[in-house]
Order: structure tokens, then C-alpha cells, then sequence
């Protein structure tokens, strides 16, 4: 109601201000005139300023006032009145105000057709229809401040929530590359990173995940006891030791071999996981585009510390996952893994894998989530102590391993609680 009393209230405001400065601001002013005769109409004589003098005014000495009431304007002939006075039939001629008489016309200034007339848009309706409008949105604003601002800050927040958002994947991106970059050159941490794991192993020790940072190195473990120097126990199942011990470091063949493969990176260090202990499946669900790039940069390492690794490939609708070995066996479906007794072979045509636990015999890839019998087969395969396990691009339940991949390259692993960023391809 306030609303409508306001809105009401303005439109008369304006309509008051506006009529007057119309009516004002008319063109023609009006006035009396006189229209020149004919000969026919005035006796057969030329008319004249005298005699429209003597017939308006009563004096024909007046017709110098006419004169100057009337030199130069245009008239509909387009002829002007000189200091000739000389006058044509049909001309319309100003009077002054006192003119009487049966000759004497009301008319308006600038009303002959040769002038063209004065434009209605003079000065004055200009500047009344300006203030209208000026009066009008400051009432809109007025009566509708509060919506207004409303929808001015959240586009405002919108804009700014977009730019934040926009640098975030613009420096998430930025890292991502970096990591890239780093992955590619650094050969120090790799070795790091298996040493500490073969080191651990030796003093059975089991480290599922590894970090390796500037200056340390931490590890997931299961052990139930206190680590031996130099290890020390940062919290419950993690242990950490500076990363540039010197000693005696254990051989591959002092313990079953690690599998570690990068997972990503970021300010605390490089993150392996051992594929070893994983003695299952691997399923990286989230984006489609980041977990593929999780899995190449998987197999980039298998490829490069394990190229003696089995890999099998199960293709789905889009063909196979990218970064395959050259080396990869290719399978029809998920339902030719088999897993037997000691000693691979390959009875009826199927795949047959022989393991024991903590023994990575092949790793089975599959690009896309498996059926719910296919799921089911997959995870007997590659259950506990089968010796060969499984990555899957996609969420599957059941799944030992369980990433999540984000749309700007994070990924996180419930299993440790650690979030990094996987490096782009």
C-alpha cells in the first residue's frame, strides 16, 4: 500500500510538473493578425499597409508599426515584408494589440506554413520532461531500493565468488603442471621412497603409503610396536625419519620389493602408495577427466620401476585406458580373470594368475565401472592373498582403495586422510 501511495504520488508530481511547462512551452503565442486582400476584396485595388492601418487601427499613419510587427518574416509564398511595404494578397501580418475591427484575426505566432512553425521540443518541455524522468527513477529507486540492492549484491557476490573461483583452478592448474614438470625430472625421491619402504620391510614393517618431503620421509604403517631409530612416531600408524640418513640401505632381495607409484603432490612432499598392499581393488571415482590422469601417471611408474609387471587390459565403451604399457595383455571382459594355484598358466584360453599375499603378480585395468556380476567377479579375483589386484575408473563399492578425484585436480584418500594434487598429463 506504502508502495502504491508512493508511486501514485510521483506520477502526480510529474504530470504537475510537466503540464504547466507544456502549456508554457507551446510554439505560437497568440495574437491578432490581419490577412492581406485581394484586389477582388478590396475594390479592385492592391491592399496595402495604409489601409490595413486605417481599417485595424483607425490611423494609417500606424502602418509603421505594422512594418516593424512584421519585417522579415517568412510568409506561405515565401516572400518577406521590406521597407517598401509592399504587401501581397494572402499574407497573414501581426497587429498590435489595441486592433479592432471585422478584419482583425486571432492567430499564433509562426503559424504561416513557410516558417515551418517553432518545434514543440523547445527548452522549456525539454527540461520538465528531463526532470520527469530524473523524478521517476529516483522514486522507482525509492520504492524498490531494497529488491534492487538485493539483486545488486548477488551479482555482486556471484562475480566475485566466479573470480575466486576462476584463480583457484587457474593456480590448481598452475600446480598441477608443476607437479608434472617435477614428476618427470625428479629420479631423487622415487628412490627415497623405496628404500624407506624396503627399510621398513626389512624390520617387518608394513608401509602401505609413503611421503617424501624436502627433508623427511613419513610413513603409513601397520606395525604394533614403537619404530626403531632413526623412525619416530609422528601419531597413531604414521612414522617419520629425516630423509637424508646416511647407512646401509637393504637390497631388493633383503624383502618382498615395494610397488610404489606417485599419486601426487603438493607442499608437504610426493605421495606413493604401495600397490603391494593394496591386494585388491583400486577404484578412483570423481571426475572422469582427473582420474585419468591419476591412472596414467600410475602406470608411467609401473612402467618405469616395475616394467616387468603383467598389466591387463580390460577395454570398456571408449576403448582402452590411456597410458598403457606396449607391453599390456588385452582381455575380452572382466570375466576372463582367473586366479589358480602356484605358477601362472593359461588353461582354457582364460588368464590364470598364481600369488601370495604381499606379492603383486599383475595388475588388472579396467576403464569404466563393471556390471554388478562383473563387479562381484573382479572383486573374488582380486580378493586377499590372490596376488593380483585391480584399478578401476570409477566408484566401485567394495573396493579395498577408494579415491575421490576433483574437478580441479585434488584427490583425496579416505584410507590415510590425505588430500594432494595429482599432476596433469
Amino acid at each position: 500500500m506504502i508502495r502504491r501511495i508512493l508511486l501514485l504520488s510521483a506520477t502526480a508530481f510529474t504530470v504537475a510538473l510537466v503540464a504547466p511547462a507544456v502549456a508554457q512551452a507551446a510554439p505560437d503565442d497568440v495574437v491578432k493578425v490581419a490577412v492581406v486582400r485581394t484586389p477582388e476584396n478590396n475594390g479592385g485595388r492592391p491592399d496595402s499597409l495604409p489601409q490595413i492601418a486605417q481599417r485595424t487601427l483607425g490611423d494609417q499613419a500606424r502602418a509603421t508599426e505594422i512594418l516593424g510587427l512584421n519585417r522579415g518574416r517568412p510568409q506561405r509564398d515565401g516572400g518577406t515584408l521590406t521597407d517598401s511595404g509592399e504587401v501581397r494578397p494572402g499574407w497573414i501580418l501581426l497587429l498590435p494589440a489595441d486592433a479592432t475591427g471585422p478584419d482583425v484575426r486571432l492567430g499564433r505566432i509562426g503559424s504561416a506554413p513557410a516558417s515551418g512553425g517553432a518545434s514543440f521540443f523547445t527548452w522549456k518541455v525539454v527540461s520538465a520532461l528531463v526532470g520527469a524522468v530524473i523524478l521517476a527513477l529516483v522514486s522507482l529507486l525509492v520504492i524498490f531500493r531494497r529488491r534492487i540492492v538485493r539483486r545488486v549484491r548477488a551479482r555482486y557476490d556471484a562475480y566475485i565468488e566466479n573470480a575466486r573461483w576462476h584463480r583457484q583452478i587457474q593456480e590448481r592448474m598452475r600446480v598441477r603442471a608443476q607437479l608434472s614438470d617435477e614428476f618427470a625430472a625428479d629420479r631423487a625421491r622415487p628412490s627415497l621412497a623405496w628404500h624407506a619402504a624396503a627399510e621398513l620391510a626389512a624390520e617387518q614393517v608394513e608401509a602401505y603409503a609413503l611421503r617424501v618431503g624436502e627433508g623427511t620421509v613419513t610413513a603409513w604403517v601397520t606395525a604394533d610396536h614403537a619404530p626403531r631409530m632413526p623412525w619416530q612416531a609422528e601419531t597413531d600408524g604414521t612414522w617419520m625419519r629425516p630423509a637424508d640418513v646416511s647407512g646401509s640401505r637393504p637390497s631388493r632381495g633383503d624383502a618382498v620389493a615395494p610397488c610404489l607409484v606417485r599419486v601426487g603432490g603438493g607442499e608437504d612432499g610426493t605421495l606413493f602408495v604401495d600397490l603391494t598392499w593394496l591386494d585388491g581393488v583400486l577404484a578412483i571415482g570423481g571426475s572422469a577427466g582427473v582420474a585419468i590422469d591419476v591412472l596414467a601417471n600410475l602406470l608411467a611408474d609401473l612402467t618405469r620401476f616395475r616394467p616387468g609387471l603383467p598389466v591387463l587390459s580390460v577395454p570398456g565403451l571408449c576403448g582402452e585406458a590411456p597410458g598403457l604399457p606396449s607391453t599390456a595383455v588385452r582381455m575380452r571382459s572382466v570375466t576372463d580373470l582367473r586366479t589358480t594355484g602356484p605358477g601362472p598358466g593359461t588353461d582354457d584360453g582364460m588368464v590364470r594368475l598364481a600369488a601370495h599375499r604381499r606379492t603383486l603378480t599383475a595388475l588388472a585395468v579396467i576403464p569404466e565401472t563393471p556390471s554388478a556380476d562383473e563387479a562381484a567377479h573382479l572383486l573374488a579375483t582380486c580378493g586377499p592373498g590372490s596376488g593380483q589386484a585391480a584399478i578401476v575408473l570409477g566408484d566401485l563399492p567394495g573396493a579395498r582403495w577408494r579415491w575421490h578425484a576433483e574437478a580441479d585436480g585434488k584427490v583425496r584418500l579416505p584410507e590415510i586422510g590425505v588430500t594432494v594434487t595429482a599432476p596433469s598429463r
